[in-house]
Parts: C-alpha cells; structure tokens; sequence
C-alpha cells in the first residue's frame, strides 16, 4: 500500500469530494464522482442487489438523498461524514482501492471505493456499502 498524494486528482481527492458532496445531498456533485459503468452496493436496508450503471446508482441516491434531507433540522451541510482508518491501495496508474470507515452512535459504515482513472481523472467504478454494529471503545 502507498500512500496517495492528496492533490486535487488522487483517490483521496476523490473520497473527500464524495463525501462533501453526500454532506451537502449535492446529487449532481456526488455522480461526478461516478464513472460510466459504475456498480454499488448499497448498506442494509437498502435492497441488496447490485446496483448497475449510473442511472440506477443516481435514482437510488435520490430516495437516499431524500430521506436524509427530510428528517434534517437544517440545510447543508445535512450531515457530517467524517472518515476514520482511510487507506488507499494504488493498484496501478489508472486503479486504486480506498476504503475508510464512518462511525455514529448506531452503527460503524465501512466503505469500499474502486476506482479507475479515465479521461484525466478518478472516478468511482464500485461503491462497496455494508453497517456493523460497532465494537466497543
């Protein structure tokens, strides 16, 4: 595992604008982040099929995008989305893992990202979602 620079086109990058754009419900920034083709995994209890292809990813997000954004107390930022144990495998120039945790009081997300460098720049190939209840501290 190498570390991956943080300028403005490196998988971590592209894991800070996914999560501002989720902090935001900023759903036109968020699918940038997506790459044609791109497949997800949504967490429980989401369905649990695989999600395949921006259109289907997108119309997901906006029923996901929609409940967060119902039961705010305010506007943007909605959320925060702070990421814990982050790490980045680059597998080549043009493929990268990075996976990174979310923690609440309810529930430790664990977040899987493969991506692909294409046409100059990182995007989301897979999104990989599971919760586990977390362990405790």
């Amino acid at each position: 595992m190498r570390p991956a620079s943080d300028s403005i086109d490196s998988p971590t990058a592209l894991m800070r604008r996914f999560l501002q754009a989720f902090e935001a419900l900023d759903l036109a920034a968020f699918m940038d982040c997506f790459a044609d083709g791109a497949t997800a995994f949504f967490p429980q209890p989401e369905p649990p099929q695989r999600f395949e292809g921006r259109a289907a990813i997108r119309s997901q997000f906006e029923r996901v995008f929609a409940a967060i954004r119902a039961a705010a107390p305010s506007g943007p930022p909605y959320h925060r989305l702070d990421d814990e144990d982050a790490a980045v495998q680059v597998l080549s120039r043009d493929a990268a893992i990075v996976t990174f945790h979310l923690r609440n009081a309810t529930r430790l997300a664990r977040r899987t990202l493969v991506l692909v460098h294409a046409e100059g720049a990182w995007r989301i190939a897979h999104l990989h979602a599971s919760n586990v209840v977390p362990p405790e501290r």
